[in-house]
């Protein structure tokens, strides 16, 4: 049977408790950990597709999963796990390993931190369990999802004081890891990594239908919880979930303009601002303005300042943005507010008349139109 450890709420942190569902193997010197997390929402393809092997160390604090701030939903404390103490040579190997056992898929295997703008998995080598109050038989943990929807920017580990100093082992236990969150079971095909029973050659995700368990079949979930599917082929469901090695940035970016509104009538050198998003990344992001490029930018906030000598009158502006393999428009139309025409407006105390109060009347439509020119430049000047 499986069982489940509940963890305890940290004070001032606003998250659920984490369920950590421990799951016996074939092996009794190996037990198994998932750490159930549902805040994911399910994508057609993963954003997170760079893997960031880590064996420096890490401090995490309890959250919501995200790579990018340390943000752990297996952390029930903030904790520290220590480097991984491994030769050159060894580490090498386990990095060659993986990149080999994801060389089909459509991801970047690397042990330089990619940084906080980039979607990516971390997978952290070092420590013990015990340090995230797992029972010491754990090799390794990762997030997972009760409908097995992938978790982006997931934090996962493997605990290398538990391990033999061998690459192999501690390759094909990250590779397991890692594939829990893109939301990939434990199936019973022992020549793939997701399995736990017993094998003596070298695992790689296999192209082939299994049943999902540890020691026993069983439908593939967390017990508890709707069951995900029947059966599972690793190979198959990580092709669908991140691609195929080569294929690149699929999906173009989404651009919204959100300021101004379309059909607005604005000031010349007005602002104009937008949201833009990618999967992998934004390269940039450009304003045009009557087809006419105005500049670019490579980074948010997204927000141009157009001409202050446009034309009275309709102009349509458009933001393009392009993530390197794709592009994608958004287009709006406005309308330049104008000088209204002098001559017709009128002017207080001048109405048509002979004698010298013509000149009066000059000088005062003079003052009006100076006084709205003013005003103008006092406003484009508070819109920058």
């Amino acid at each position: 049977m499986r069982s489940t450890l509940l963890l305890a709420l940290i004070p001032s942190v606003a998250i659920a408790a984490p369920r950590v569902v421990i799951e016996p193997t074939s092996n009794p010197e190996v037990s198994n950990a998932r750490v159930v997390d549902d805040g994911a929402v399910q994508s057609l393809r993963a954003a997170s597709r760079t893997l960031y092997l880590n064996k420096d160390g890490i401090t995490v604090v309890p959250g919501s999963s995200d790579s990018r701030t340390n943000k752990s939903s297996v952390a029930s404390i903030p904790t520290t796990i220590p480097a991984w103490q491994t030769t050159p040579q060894m580490w090498s190997q386990t990095v060659t390993c993986l990149r080999e056992m994801y060389a089909p898929f459509d991801v970047v295997v690397t042990d330089i931190d990619p940084g906080p703008d980039v979607s990516h998995i971390e997978a952290v080598f070092g420590g013990s369990p015990t340090m995230l109050g797992l029972p010491i038989k754990v090799a390794g943990v990762s997030p997972f999802s009760s409908s097995c929807k992938i978790i982006e920017n997931s934090i996962v580990f493997t605990f290398t004081d538990v391990l033999p100093q061998n690459a192999r082992v501690a390759c094909e236990v990250m590779a397991q890891e890692i594939a829990h969150s893109y939301g990939l079971d434990h199936e019973l095909l022992a020549s793939d990594p997701m399995t736990y029973l017993p094998y003596n050659g070298e695992r790689w995700f296999q192209d082939q239908m299994a049943d999902c368990g540890e020691a026993t079949p069983r439908a593939c979930g967390i017990s508890g919880a709707p069951a995900c599917r029947d059966r599972q082929n690793s190979y198959a469901l990580l092709m669908e979930r991140i691609g195929a090695a080569g294929t690149g940035d699929i999906d173009p970016p989404t651009v919204a303009i959100t300021s101004p509104a379309d059909n607005a009538t604005v000031d010349p050198g007005f602002t104009v601002t937008a949201t833009v998003t990618d999967d992998v990344r934004v390269k940039f992001a450009s304003l045009s303005i009557d087809g006419v490029s105005q500049g670019s930018l490579t980074a948010a906030p997204w927000s141009f300042i157009a001409p202050a000598d446009l034309a009275p009158g309709k102009h349509t502006i458009e933001i393009k943005a392009t993530d390197g393999a794709n592009e994608k428009v958004a287009t709006i139309e406005v309308t330049i507010r104008g000088d209204e025409d002098d001559s017709k407006m009128p002017i207080p105390g001048c109405r048509a008349t002979t004698g010298g109060s013509w000149l009066f009347c000059l000088f005062l439509i003079g003052l009006a139109a100076s006084r709205r020119r003013l005003i103008s430049a006092i406003q484009r000047r508070a819109q920058r």
